[in-house]
Order: C-alpha cells, then sequence, then structure tokens
C-alpha cells in the first residue's frame, strides 16, 4: 500500500510539473527560461540600532546561504532556489535582536505561478516594511527599523503629543481615560530628531541629612550627555538627558526652568539599608517594593519612558558600595552613605550617577566587558576614573570612553601616551611599599613608566598594569557609539512593574577609591646623611658611608639614583661608601611613580686617612 501510495504522489508531482512547464510555455520561450531557476532573491536592511543574528528558519529547495549575523545599519542578501520544486519557493527565517527576548521573522510563498506572498512581523519597539517580491525570479526588499527616529524607545508621536499611560500595564493610548496618566513629554523638552533619555530621581533623607543629588552634580551629567559624540540613529550628535529630582530641580540648564508641576520625584523615607543580598547577588524586592507603593514610579505611568533611579544611603547590611543597576536595565541606585559626608562630594555623584546610568545603557565596568581599571579605557565605567576625570589642573570631568584602544601588557610601548579625545590623565597600577596604588601620570609627560621602575625604557616592557593578577591585551571600548536607549521597561508598553533580576554587588567602595591616588605634580625630596662606615673613628677620619633618603608625599618614590665623582649614574640600593684621601662629590636625584623628576644635588664629602 505504501509502495502505492508513493507511486501516485511520484505520478501527480509529474504531472503538476508537466502542467507547469505547459503553463509556462503558453506564456512565451523568453519567459519560461528566464522562470525555469525557481529564484527568489532577498535583501534584508537592518537600519535599527541593533545587530541582528540568525535565529530558527525552515525552507524549501536547494541549501541557501543565509546570513548568520546582520549589524545595524547593514544590509545581507540571500538567494533561495526551489530546485525543482514545482510549488516554487516558500519558508521563513527569525533573526534574533540583540539585548531582545522577541525576534523579527519574515516569510514567503513564491510560487512558479501566480503571485507571491510574504509576511513579516517585528516585536513591540520596532518595524519592518517590504518592497518588491513580484515577477520572474524576483526579488524582495525588508527593511527592519526602529519605531522612531532616533532609536530611543520613545515613538516620535508621544513626543510630539505626549501619550497617555495605563499604570496597570503599561499600556499606550492617545486620548484619555479612566486611569491613564498623562505624559507631557513636549512641555518636557523631548525632540524628535534627537534622542531623548528621561530619569526620574527619588531620593532618601531625614532631618540630619539628605541624599538629593547636587544641582551642579546632575548638571554635569547632563552637559556630558548634550555634549557627548552619539550619533548612532540621530541627524545630530549628543543626547538629551532629562532628570526629574523634584519639582524644585532643574528641567533646562539653558533657561533654568525648573519641573515644577511636572515632576512625579519626592523624597522617601530614609533607611540605612535598602534591601538585601544573596550570596553576593542584590534582591530588588525592597526597591521595587517602594516602586510600586501607592503614589509611586508605577503609578505615574512614566514606566515606558523613564528609568527609576533612587538615591539612597547604603544598599544592604555588610556593603558599603557606591551604587548598583542592572545591564542593561530601566533602574539604578545610588548609594553613597559611605562617602564623603554621608552624602558624597559634586565628583562623586556625578561620576556615580552616570556610572549605574551608564550600566542601564548596557554598559560594563570596561565597555563590553567586565575587566576594570584598565588605565587606557578613559570612562566613568572604569572604576580608576568613576569619580572623574582630570585634564591637566581640571579635576572631575564626566565622560565616557570616546576610542577604542588597546593596551598589551605583555608588550608595552614606555615612549607612548594612552589617546584620549578629553587629553586626559592616565592611571596604572604601581606595587610600591605601601602595598600598592593606582598611580595618575599627567598626560603633559608624553610617556608612561609602565612598571614603575623610575625609568622610561627603550625596549618593550611587560607588567601587570590593571592589577588583575595576569598579563593580557586589555582591550578598549568606544561607549559612546555603542549605548543602547532603549532598555529595560523603557519603549515597552506591557506590564513594567518587574522586579529586576538579581544583580552581582561589584561597585566602587571608599576602600577601592583609596587606591586611586589624585594627579601628583611634586617632586620627591631626597636628602643625604653622611657617618663614617666603622664605628668609632669619626666622620672623615675613615672611609665615609653616605645615606640618600628620598619621600615623596602622594604617589611614591620610584627610584633614587647617585653618581660619585663623575662615574656614571647608579641606583641606589644601600649607604654609598666613600673612600680615598681627598674631597669627593657625590650626586643624587630622585623620580617618582607619577614621573616627577627631582633636580639634582650634590653634596661633597671629606675623607681624611688617620
Amino acid at each position: 500500500m505504501q509502495t502505492q501510495r508513493h507511486h501516485r504522489r511520484t505520478a501527480l508531482g509529474i504531472i503538476a510539473l508537466a502542467v507547469t512547464l505547459l503553463t509556462l510555455a503558453a506564456a512565451g520561450a523568453s519567459a519560461a527560461a528566464q522562470r525555469a531557476g525557481t529564484l527568489l532573491t532577498v535583501r534584508f536592511t537592518n537600519n535599527s540600532d541593533r545587530d541582528l543574528t540568525l535565529g530558527p528558519f525552515s525552507y524549501n529547495g536547494c541549501p541557501a546561504n543565509l546570513p548568520d549575523r546582520i549589524n545595524a545599519g547593514a544590509t545581507a542578501s540571500w538567494n533561495l532556489d526551489a530546485c525543482g520544486d514545482p510549488r516554487g519557493n516558500f519558508g521563513n527565517v527569525s533573526f534574533n535582536i540583540y539585548r531582545e527576548t522577541n525576534r523579527t521573522q519574515i516569510t514567503w510563498d513564491a510560487p512558479v505561478v501566480g503571485d507571491a506572498s510574504y509576511t513579516q512581523s517585528a516585536p513591540n519597539g520596532y518595524v519592518i516594511s517590504r518592497s518588491g517580491g513580484q515577477g520572474f525570479n524576483p526579488t524582495v526588499d525588508f527593511t527592519f527599523d526602529c519605531n522612531s527616529t532616533t532609536c530611543d524607545g520613545i515613538p516620535d508621536s508621544w513626543k510630539q503629543n505626549g501619550i497617555y499611560i495605563n499604570p496597570a500595564n503599561g499600556s499606550a493610548h492617545t486620548a484619555p481615560g479612566p486611569g491613564l496618566q498623562f505624559v507631557n513629554l513636549p512641555a518636557m523638552g523631548a525632540t524628535v530628531n534627537k534622542p531623548d533619555v528621561f530619569v526620574q530621581l527619588d531620593w532618601m533623607a531625614n532631618a540630619n541629612h539628605s541624599h538629593a543629588l547636587a544641582p551642579a552634580a546632575i548638571k554635569q551629567v547632563v552637559d556630558a550627555f548634550a555634549n557627548s559624540p552619539y550619533s548612532r540613529h540621530s541627524p545630530t550628535t549628543g543626547i538629551n538627558l532629562h532628570v526629574d529630582a523634584g519639582p524644585d530641580s532643574i528641567m533646562n540648564f539653558a533657561t533654568n526652568a525648573t519641573w515644577g508641576t511636572l515632576s512625579k520625584a519626592k523624597p522617601l523615607t530614609e533607611q540605612t539599608n535598602l534591601g538585601t543580598a544573596v550570596n553576593g547577588m542584590y534582591q530588588w524586592n525592597a526597591f521595587n517594593t517602594i516602586k510600586n507603593q501607592t503614589g509611586g514610579f508605577t503609578s505615574t505611568g512614566r514606566a515606558p519612558i523613564f528609568h527609576y533611579a533612587i538615591s539612597a544611603h547604603n544598599l544592604n547590611p555588610g556593603t558599603d558600595s557606591s551604587g548598583i543597576a542592572p545591564t542593561p536595565g530601566s533602574d539604578l541606585i545610588v548609594s553613597l552613605g559611605s562617602f564623603a559626608g554621608q552624602v558624597g562630594t559634586v565628583a562623586e555623584q556625578a561620576g556615580t550617577f552616570m556610572h549605574e546610568l551608564g550600566h542601564n545603557l548596557n554598559l560594563e565596568h570596561g565597555g563590553d566587558q567586565n575587566v576594570n581599571n584598565k588605565p587606557q579605557y578613559f570612562s566613568v565605567m572604569n572604576y580608576l576614573y568613576q569619580f572623574g576625570l582630570t585634564s591637566g589642573t581640571t579635576t572631575g570631568l564626566t565622560d565616557l570612553s570616546r576610542q577604542n584602544a588597546s593596551l598589551n601588557e605583555t608588550s608595552l610601548n614606555e615612549r607612548t601616551y594612552p589617546a584620549s579625545s578629553g587629553n586626559y590623565d592616565v592611571r596604572h597600577w604601581c606595587p610600591g611599599s605601601s602595598g600598592g596604588s593606582f598611580v595618575m601620570v599627567a598626560a603633559s609627560t608624553g610617556q608612561v613608566d609602565w612598571n614603575c621602575n623610575g625609568v622610561i625604557d627603550t625596549a618593550p616592557v611587560s607588567f601587570d598594569v590593571n592589577n588583575d593578577g595576569q598579563q593580557t591585551t586589555l582591550t578598549g571600548y568606544n561607549d559612546w557609539s555603542n549605548l543602547l536607549l532603549r532598555v529595560g521597561a523603557v519603549g515597552r508598553t506591557e506590564a513594567s512593574g518587574d522586579v529586576p533580576p538579581p544583580t552581582r554587588e561589584d561597585e566602587l567602595t571608599p576602600s577601592d577609591a583609596e587606591l586611586n591616588l589624585p594627579l601628583d605634580l611634586e617632586p620627591p625630596v631626597t636628602k643625604a646623611r653622611v657617618t663614617p662606615c666603622r664605628p668609632g673613628y669619626g666622620t672623615n677620619r675613615s672611609d665615609v658611608c653616605v645615606t640618600l633618603i628620598a619621600k615623596d608625599r602622594i604617589s611614591g618614590v620610584a627610584r633614587t639614583e647617585y653618581k660619585l665623582d663623575g662615574g656614571k649614574w647608579r641606583t641606589y640600593t644601600s649607604p654609598v661608601t666613600v673612600h680615598g684621601k681627598g674631597k669627593h662629590v657625590l650626586k643624587f636625584r630622585s623620580v617618582d611613580y607619577a614621573q616627577n623628576h627631582e633636580k639634582t644635588k650634590a653634596i661633597t664629602v671629606s675623607v681624611k686617612r688617620p
């Protein structure tokens, strides 16, 4: 019976193919020749800000060279050949969207005879369109893009008209209705042709102190975003950062206009600790309780638009880290209760706020990875520069990395200085006598003593410059070019009160910050002490021993050297013996780890034989 069915299906297939060929013949010999290959070309353009990777697929015919990856801004094409299948080409393919849980999918059904049909779908926050795809050996074009001009997760129509949000489920509406909250984005300064990032910043306070961030700290971060080179999916550079830190906080620093009645941010009751940790993983339950309480952030309807931040005292008991945030996400905590004045300095507030927001926007401590303390990675995401970058005499600068520069710890050129757009001063690890620290070297020196021996070596040196216990190639990262703005609940019109996943507590602490030395522009000071080498003979009555004592106030002494009677410079390791009757000249000097050189000093030593 199975054999009979097989022969029957085969016969039917032959008949169908014959009918098809007859139909093509009726259309003309040249048309039939063109159509005989049953080819379909698919062109897929990715105009979004996310890379796409190949997901599930299914199609008939010969094997096709489907693209494994379609980067943001790129176009990929592939040919589909039915290879004699009388039904033509049919199938589907899905692509994974970077940092998204849902996929985009296209389907095709291009018969040998008749019109082809296609479908396409994209998840919330994206759109996909199609053109072409008919005729002989057709080419069909699909274009995948964000649902807003700048890919910031906020649709253009919301920015132009505002939007009504249902806090219960995050759904968006264009007209008022029961329980809906209107978010007046035009009044808040949203613009279609420039990306907007919104943050609601609540703060803890009691009678003794407030964790409200200083206006100067907020302005510093707002300016950093505005002046950034970000242009990933925007006709202009820069990002509009809007921080609602209360009715009296500045909404527009150019005009000093405040948030006023548009504000939803508010003070919170002071708690020593905000939450708990399990096996080093911060649990967001306490944060979420505040977020979802009556009158809290979720009830404002802002969840699909705003990041939610709390400036708190400390995280869980036993920790003194500066904050925490998921990567990526839309929730963050600044916790400076263990820092200066229990609230942190302006530089500490600005750097930490930008650091945690950077985590939300898909940045790690090393850019695209969690390798920390990379000297050439000039970013507030880096512990070395979280509390501000330094350029000359200007300190506390907030910025994200603007270049992708690597540093090979097994072959370090001490005669070149890590490049940066801001001409920033570099920090690197030096062991030192006190256990070690990250020493800052002025960019004006133009070179770096990576191995901390007090000499700029001509040959490449190897050294663990970030103190992670190994010597590897430390990769750079262009933070601004790789930010993701549609993250967490932002841009998602669905339930948005979910608890962030447990997050590793691995943020800067006061003890970490103490290892970061300030810029040292002072040379060391060396003194000489002359004593007889043989006790009881008196000074100058026998060989004389000269002890050199060098001190440095900030970075520490890297090397002391001396030269006796016009000889060669030698590294000082122990008292210098001066012998031989007569007067001798001993010259000496020191250099510190920050490469400040002391001017050469000299003493005259007389030796008189008994």
